[in-house]
């Protein structure tokens, strides 16, 4: 009897011992993942430099990360009110205009623009 009490107590000591030796000591794949959506995430929030990537217009300019910029749009009327952004940056309703932007990117890095968040979203559908 005491014999298979002790096997028991050996037994249960040693279950956590093995739980932590298999989770391992370093970072799970979820807080790596989480970590490198975070930082991607704030270097595509960063507005410190010339082009807004995420809308694909020059940061200055850009009517849907500046409140400042908006407000100054819609009291001009320039306003998409069917996609909520500046008209004159509306890509959807006037596609148009995604190449005089592309046109000024290009002009300065000679190179094409990165896509916009609105073509990353598209990509997705296109392969459906």
């Amino acid at each position: 009897m005491k014999r298979n009490r002790w096997q028991c107590v050996l037994v249960l000591a040693l279950i956590p011992v093995g739980l932590i030796a298999l989770s391992g000591c370093g970072e799970s794949e979820r807080t790596k993942r989480a970590k490198a959506k975070a930082a991607a995430q704030a270097s595509h929030d960063d507005h410190s430099a010339w082009w807004c990537a995420e809308h694909g217009v020059p940061e200055e300019v850009c009517g849907l990360c500046s409140g400042k910029v908006a407000k100054e749009l819609k009291a001009k009327g320039d306003w998409c009110a069917k996609h909520d952004r500046p008209d004159s940056q509306c890509f959807i309703c006037h596609p148009e205009y995604k190449e005089k932007f592309a046109a000024q990117y290009r002009a300065k890095y000679d190179k094409e623009p990165p896509p916009t968040e609105d073509e990353e979203k598209a990509k997705p559908e296109a392969k459906k």
